[in-house]
């Protein structure tokens, strides 16, 4: 590690650290005054703050500086590079959205998502996307709006290894699809997405799965799935997903988890049930869901899965079969039945029109229609109306159900709405006019949940040290505006956008600041549920790293349940560097199965400039065994090191 100047990180500090999910507000008291006279980048007053836990929200001010949230509280004696009143306005954390097929392209702008107040995307969803995850970097030097992740696509990996074919996986092709996950996670992949609906991740059996993705067991991350089926074979296939988490050790998850086709309607009440026995006894589980009933992918949906083993050009030769062709057309009706109610409900968006209206203009069956438009045009973007009410509000209503939109940035005009509307949607129709959702609620589920889905332990919540990635809206105005016939229409009632302390959003217009970055995840990043139970956490002995040398360590934390604050007492010292840093007082932490973070704040020494502090906490390394912390400093001092001594997490 680079010495640090003594001047720079000479800290010797009691001071009240703020963490990462606090359940209540920040009092405006004469205290908190004391304690804010200083300068930011960007300070926001007087608004109606939801930190993304679900907790009732509260008024105060927020200030910003090198990108990170420093001070919350009433920072009327404070000075701001920039200051703007907020007052009436919601405050929350930026929007993550854990399932986008964004258009890479379309990044550097991404005016889709910053109009709904999405600051964080996920791509390469549904098994999909590159194997070979450097092609993050290269967007980010592109130029980024927003903030984005990479999962590493299963799909992908089997297709790179295994090829297209309907066929087992060799021993020594498992370890090499092993050995592409591995390195994918090296490399920063937030979790292993799959589509075993599709072709060729649905050639894979379940055991086979779980000896791919069993790899990333050490790493504790998730495993987001489009479930085999969604019809029919609902059940069997949610179950299928649960059991490839619990065994391979990572989380499940069912990605816009639905049920689909009216002969199916109610079995959420089944499904929903699996996911709620698996965190039952001990397995986290989650889910993420879209506000539409109709969902979005390709014509070939409906097509047999056999009929597509090997490709586009073996699908064509079968239906190029005279003695296949009847049974090929027999079995897309039987698929369009168990999907939705009849051919009406498959709409084309790019030609504004639905199956059954080409079949009746053709003279033929839906059936040969669909094989028709394959064989001239190719599997044309479809939208499926499928669902129940019932349906979607249980599924909306489980407690680790996350939204996610399953779009992403764009900029086509033909396109799914949710694309365009998602998270609006969520605020101005579940929660304003159906009263699905209170509004914490609505925002723990596009924020804190999904950030600890997927492991983030600096986003996704309003509170000192946190990354300033931060939304603010109209709870009386936001809607969405884009309808399935016209679906490249903004949302209103989105003010202000803030990534990483910029504004990308500004006035309810983008600035064109390019802010975002390409997130990377660490395996001390775990998947996890979002925690609000009481915690006792503690940690005390010498810290050792033999490239960075020895410092000590002392920390005792007591929250109880609901509760702002903590009875605390936090003290670390790196000699080496001249760092002592000394805390009585701290908020909620982020804990999970012996493992703890917490973010915070801290002033340099004579200085009333604050710098944000983050620390994790791992009774056992799952790669080393030994109990190990990590303090991260501003962006310039980072210790980590084994601790002799023992971590309790409680």
């Amino acid at each position: 590690m680079k010495r640090l100047s003594k001047s720079f990180f000479s800290v010797l500090v009691v001071v009240a650290l703020l963490l990462g999910i606090s359940l209540a507000g920040y009092p405006k008291t004469e205290q908190s005054k004391a304690k804010t006279k200083q300068e930011f980048d960007l300070i926001l007053h007087d608004g109606m703050i939801i930190d993304g836990t679900g907790s009732k929200r509260y008024t105060a001010d927020i200030g910003i500086s090198d990108g990170y949230i420093l001070s919350i509280g009433n920072l009327d004696k404070a000075s701001g590079k920039t200051e703007i009143n907020v007052d009436g306005k919601i405050v929350s954390p930026g929007f993550i959205d854990i399932h986008s097929h964004a258009d890479t392209e379309v990044l550097s702008t991404a005016k889709s998502s910053l109009t709904q107040g999405v600051t964080t995307e996920l791509i390469s969803p549904d098994g999909g996307g590159p194997v070979d995850l450097s092609y993050m970097s290269e967007l980010e030097d592109k130029g980024l709006a927003i903030n984005i992740g990479s999962y590493i696509g299963f799909n992908s990996v089997w297709e790179e290894v295994v090829g297209y074919d309907d066929r087992r996986a060799t021993s020594d092709e498992i370890f090499e699809m092993r050995s592409l996950v591995e390195k994918a996670l090296q490399d920063g992949a937030w979790g292993i997405s799959a589509g075993l609906f599709y072709a060729p991740g649905n050639y894979a059996q379940m055991q086979e799965v779980i000896n791919v993705v069993s790899v990333a067991e050490k790493w504790r991350t998730n495993f987001p799935n489009h479930i085999r089926n969604e019809n029919n074979h609902v059940l069997e296939a949610t179950a299928e997903t649960i059991e490839i988490g619990e065994s391979a050790g990572i989380v499940p998850v069912i990605t816009h988890m639905k049920v689909m086709g009216p002969d199916n309607w109610g079995k959420s009440v089944e499904t929903v049930k699996l996911i709620q026995e698996a965190n039952n006894r001990g397995i986290f589980a989650a889910a993420d869901q879209y506000p539409y009933l109709a969902s979005q992918t390709g014509l070939t949906a409906i097509v047999p899965q056999w009929v597509q083993d090997g490709g586009r050009e073996e699908m064509l030769k079968r239906f190029a079969d005279p003695s296949m062709r009847g049974q090929i057309e027999e079995e897309i009706h039987q698929t369009i039945q168990s999907r939705v109610k009849d051919a009406n409900d498959v709409y084309f968006p790019t030609k504004q029109t639905t199956l059954q209206d080409i079949a009746t203009e053709s003279g033929v069956s839906p059936g040969e229609a669909t094989m028709q438009i394959l064989e001239k045009e190719g599997s044309l973007r479809t939208i499926y109306f499928f669902g129940s009410q019932e349906d979607f509000e249980r599924i909306l209503m489980n407690s680790t159900t996350a939204i996610a939109s399953d779009g992403g940035a764009t900029e086509s005009s033909s396109t799914h709405p949710r694309r365009y509307g998602t998270q609006p949607r969520v605020l101005g129709k579940l929660v304003r006019k159906d009263r699905l959702l209170s509004l914490e609620e609505a925002v723990k589920k596009m924020t804190g949940l999904p950030a600890s889905i997927i492991g983030m332990v600096d986003r996704g919540f309003i509170a000192e040290g946190m990354a300033a990635d931060i939304t603010i809206f109209d709870a009386n105005t936001v809607i969405d505006k884009a309808t399935f016939d016209n679906p490249k229409q903004y949302a209103e009632g989105i003010y202000h956008v803030i990534v990483n302390g910029q504004f990308a959003v500004k006035d309810s217009k983008l600035t064109n600041i390019q802010a975002g970055q390409a997130l990377k995840r660490k395996y001390d990043m775990p998947s996890r549920p979002l925690n609000k139970k009481e915690n006792k956490i503690s940690a005390k002995g010498q810290l050792v790293n033999e490239n960075q040398g020895k410092a000590q360590i002392d920390i005792y934390i007591e929250q109880k349940a609901g509760h702002a604050r903590s009875k605390a007492k936090v003290q670390f010292i790196d000699k080496e560097n001249d760092i002592h840093i000394k805390l009585e007082e701290i908020g909620v932490i982020q804990t999970y199965k012996g493992w703890a973070s917490f973010t915070g704040t801290t002033k340099l020494k004579n200085s009333q400039k604050s710098i944000p502090i983050l620390v994790t906490m791992d009774k056992k390394d799952p790669f080393t065994g030994k109990a190990t912390i990590s303090i991260k400093i501003g962006n310039e001092y980072h210790y980590r090191g084994t601790l002799k001594g023992d971590i309790e997490v409680n």
